[in-house]
């Protein structure tokens, strides 16, 4: 294997740069900022790559493109979706560019498989990003009538994706542990928004009873996803540092939910 696949931090801040380097634009940079990179969802794409035979350059270009779809569906998600009548032209030009960039990104991933006329990957991307948009219509409409649903969603919009990647490089057991690692992340944080009271017009309108009901349901899912995840982990030998960042946060969020409205 080649040595960015190695499995540590350096190559990990090796990809970030490759990736900074590709969306590079003097003008977009001007008025909005480069989107974040998930190092988790870096992390799981070189897992993902790591044992499949692939040449070097193409795990690389693999796992960039990834990343770039991520990044144009994250920077879409940008724009608000109630335009004021009285919005100011820098506001209403920061939307636009934010589509822009979101456009921009995607045209980049496209430009990078055609090169390497890997149009099944294509396909396989391009059939996640209709289902990821498709889901993000049901919560833009407020089609969901539980908490529960709406976070199941929010798990298909966040991890969709890494998930088809996994299916495609015939590693499915990786793309169900990606889906509920960063499930735990989605969970933890609404979570805290619950427990701040900083309540969205989405969980309002389900009218639960009290908060505690919505902690309760909240650390129900999280018990469960962190008992597949853990029985999921067995079953990927020969990936020691993914499972280590796993573990530790398992560990992490077990004694955090201890804290959050009672024993779990």
């Amino acid at each position: 294997m080649g040595d960015f696949l190695i499995n540590s931090k350096v190559n990990i801040q090796y990809l970030k740069q490759k990736i900074v380097a590709k969306i590079e634009h003097s003008y977009l940079e001007k008025h909005i900022k480069k989107p974040a990179i998930d190092e988790r969802k870096l992390q799981l794409l070189v897992e993902m790559v790591y044992h499949t035979t692939l040449s070097e350059s193409l795990k690389e270009r693999y796992i960039i493109t990834t990343m770039l779809v991520q990044m144009a569906l994250d920077t879409h998600d940008l724009v608000p979706s109630v335009t004021a009548l009285d919005e100011e032209d820098d506001v209403k030009l920061t939307k636009q560019l934010h589509v822009l960039a979101g456009d921009y990104y995607s045209g980049l991933y496209y430009l990078l498989l055609a090169e390497i006329d890997d149009f099944d990957f294509i396909r396989q991307l391009a059939s996640a990003i209709k289902e990821i948009n498709e889901y993000k219509m049901i919560l833009y409409y407020n089609e969901t009538s539980s908490l529960t649903e709406y976070m199941q969603i929010q798990k298909i919009i966040d991890t969709l994706l890494l998930v088809r990647v996994a299916e495609y490089l015939h590693v499915p057991v990786l793309g169900k542990v990606a889906g509920n690692w960063l499930f735990i992340k989605i969970l933890t944080q609404m979570f805290y928004i619950i427990q701040s009271h900083d309540n969205s017009a989405k969980i309002e309108k389900w009218s639960f009873p009290s908060q505690l009901t919505m902690i309760d349901e909240l650390k129900e899912q999280l018990k469960a996803t962190m008992k597949q995840l853990t029985a999921d982990l067995e079953k990927i030998p020969n990936h020691n540092y993914l499972l280590y960042q796993i573990n530790r946060e398992i560990t992490a969020v077990g004694n955090m939910n201890l804290t959050m409205g009672g024993e779990g």
